[in-house]
């Protein structure tokens, strides 16, 4: 009989090679990972050619009345707010499309063979999650690298180098919550088909209900409450406190010092740094905890309800084989 120690190499061995396997098949398809690239940077894009000036005018119609505001913080302000939204997302869309090995794998019945052989179940969940969470980190970073070049060139840069890690930080705290949401629920699909269907659903409602797109404010407050209800909206809420604290502030100290309270709340409330949660304001603290909380849930899912989920799917997938066969018989 193995040793405990035995055991767990055992499984680490295992995990590691069913990483290993994920990531050449996921790097093997170039479109698909120049595509889930692109997604995150085409939103961006389109920021950058549409929205930008619609929101530099929300910003300046803000402040007192008498005061005009300078166009270049105002840009730095709504600059860093989008690549708030733009990280917020990415996390979430890039995670949820890496699931397309796990289901792939599910369809063409390759998993019978990990399910057939000694591997623990929560091996074989464990390792989708972790190919996951590192395409997600990767890709993001890549996005993060490209916005901090963005707003280094465009003079839109305003934080402190604590802040830039913090967001990085931030970014692989928001990836973990994602990834482990996103590898639940596309345990639940067993065709590719499916997945890619609920993906371009999701992605178009995603940047909306995060307030990636259009701050929260401006949406009715049912709408706000189911909003803040999503992990990615918190996430996003976190991102906002590092990447746009140093232009608000340099935004605020235009005013006279008796008029920057009210702006700077103002600004906060419109842009989503603090979410009225349930008639309550909640700032980063919570926001962190309330995300933290989800990992937290979501991991004890996954190594429970997750493992037996891989077992039922397979065998759904053979009674319809089955049931398929036998109609071909009958005919």
């Amino acid at each position: 009989m193995k040793s405990l120690k035995e055991r767990f190499e055992d499984d680490m061995f295992a995990l590691g090679s069913i990483v290993k396997r994920c990531l050449k098949m996921f790097l093997k398809d170039g479109m698909s990972v120049f595509f889930s690239l692109l997604a995150p940077l085409i939103v961006f894009l389109l920021y950058v050619l549409f929205l930008a000036d619609i929101q530099v005018d929300t910003v300046t119609s803000a402040f007192p009345e008498g005061f005009e505001a300078s166009k270049t913080l105002v840009k730095s302000f709504v600059d860093n707010w989008m690549v708030s939204g733009v990280l917020g997302v990415a996390c979430i869309t890039v995670s949820l499309s890496a699931n397309s090995i796990m289901v792939q794998d599910k369809q063409r019945g390759q998993i019978r063979d990990c399910l057939a052989s000694p591997v623990k179940r929560g091996v074989i969940t464990a390792a989708y999650f972790v190919f996951n969470f590192v395409v997600t980190v990767t890709i993001c970073t890549i996005v993060y690298v490209v916005c901090i070049i963005y707003l280094a060139a465009s003079g839109s840069f305003a934080m402190t180098a604590a802040d830039a890690f913090a967001v990085f930080g931030v970014l692989l705290f928001s990836v973990l919550s994602a990834t482990l949401i996103t590898v639940f629920i596309a345990s639940f699909f067993r065709t590719e088909a499916a997945l890619s269907g609920f993906i371009g659903v999701l992605s178009a409602a995603i940047g909306f209900l995060t307030g990636a797109f259009m701050p929260l404010s401006i949406f009715p407050k049912g709408v706000q409450y189911v909003s803040e209800l999503l992990p990615g909206t918190h996430s996003s809420g976190i991102f906002r406190h590092f990447l746009m604290g140093g232009a608000l502030d340099n935004l605020v100290a235009t005013v006279p010092e008796a008029a920057q309270a009210g702006l700077r709340s103002g600004l906060e409330d419109a842009f989503s740094m603090q979410l009225d949660f349930f008639g309550k304001t909640i700032d980063i603290d919570v926001m962190a905890i309330y995300v933290g909380l989800l990992i937290v849930v979501f991991a004890v899912v996954n190594l429970t309800v997750g493992t037996k989920l891989l077992d039922l799917s397979e065998r759904k997938r053979l009674v319809a084989k089955k049931n398929k066969s036998a109609g071909k018989t009958s005919e």
